[in-house]
């Protein structure tokens, strides 16, 4: 997978390009001449040090920052996918290629980086070569490759960073839990320093908004069989330390499960079963890919006096129990077959109670 960074994206797209790229998809001419309205007649002035520019035209870009400036964009490189396959996220493109052999999957990169790079630069935009990032997925450890673009070699990195998610290049995710701890806990040590101002209960609020947020990204990875253990017990520790700020008078024998229900808080292990159980929702009802809607409906297990769901375990695939529908198997047994057929916002509710929920009062 390579990550692609553009110089200034948004604030280099041609707007005449733009708005013939517009019509071509169909808008409405009233709609195209407000867009086009809108983008042009700008000014812009540069400041340094007191010292202000005078004010010079500019019609180009798509305004960062605004509503419609992302939307504007990923319309104005939609051509792009027409050729070629991308992955992208407003100005963030990620290509990847695919091969049995490193060789071959080398080449199949540099041949498409070359089609988008070629591409972007005939529609006025530009590949920053040397913040592109490259990294090789594979199970076993390789030494780093390099493939080159427009001669410029770019190395391959043990790990990327996508949308905030780290990934490393066996896949197993031990960078991004440990990233997000690291994070999390600067998070918490600010919280810290103003704990004395706050009560039990507001500091509860302040780690929950805080804290929790960003420990939780991306949490699904959690149950991957490849995290290793004892990042599993990173993660509670990480969570019930917290938790020991909202505690006045805190038990140092007192167990992190106990720490938890005390302060009515979902452990990792329940915040995993909860967002598995709403994949479990989406995926009955056919919200998400249909291959793994039919492989779940495969194995699943049905009977006549069976009320709750069952899945078995296959290892039909090389990533094992990596696969969705056998991650799935976590929830043997604690999600009502009825309960499926709910509406999404009525299952999420209910099965908040039951997996998230920790005070025995509730």
């Amino acid at each position: 997978m390579a990550s692609l960074d553009l110089s200034a994206a948004f604030d280099v797209v041609n707007v005449d390009l733009l708005m013939k790229r517009l019509k071509i998809i169909g808008l409405p001419g009233d709609v195209l001449s407000l867009i086009d309205i809108w983008l042009r007649n700008r000014l812009f002035y540069v400041e340094i040090d007191g010292q202000v520019s005078k004010f010079y035209d500019i019609n180009y870009g798509t305004i960062q920052g605004s509503i419609l400036g992302p939307i504007l964009y990923a319309i104005f490189v939609s051509p792009l996918f027409d050729i070629t396959d991308l992955s992208n996220f407003a100005d963030d493109n990620y290509a990847l290629t695919c091969s049995k052999f490193k060789e071959s999957a080398i080449t199949l990169m540099e041949s498409k980086i070359t089609t988008i790079t070629n591409w972007l630069s005939g529609s006025g935009l530009k590949v920053n070569e040397e913040k592109t990032e490259l990294c090789l997925f594979y199970r076993k450890e390789c030494p780093p490759i390099e493939i080159s673009i427009n001669n410029k070699l770019i190395r391959s990195y043990g790990t990327m960073n996508v949308l905030g998610v780290t990934f490393d290049s066996r896949l197993n995710w031990s960078a991004h839990i440990s990233n997000q701890i690291n994070k999390a806990n600067k998070a918490l040590h600010a919280i810290k320093l103003i704990k004395k101002y706050f009560s039990s209960n507001e500091i509860l609020t302040l780690i929950t908004a805080n804290f929790y947020s960003i420990l939780y990204y991306n949490s699904e990875v959690w149950h991957l069989p490849t995290l290793k253990p004892e990042l599993k017990q990173h993660l509670l520790s990480a969570s019930a330390n917290a938790l020991k700020l909202a505690q006045r008078h805190t038990d140092p024998m007192e167990s992190f499960i106990n720490l938890h229900k005390n302060l009515n808080r979902a452990t990792p292990d329940g915040i995993l079963m909860f967002k598995h159980a709403v994949l479990l929702h989406k995926l009955f009802n056919n919200q998400t890919p249909t291959m793994e809607w039919a492989d779940l409906h495969f194995k699943q297990t049905f009977n006549s006096r069976q009320t709750s769901f069952r899945v078995v375990r296959s290892s039909n695939f090389k990533i094992g129990n990596n696969i969705l529908t056998n991650r799935l198997s976590i929830l043997n047994n604690k999600i009502q077959l009825n309960d499926l057929n709910l509406s999404l916002n009525t299952f999420k509710c209910k099965y908040k109670q039951i997996f998230l929920t920790q005070s025995p009062a509730h």
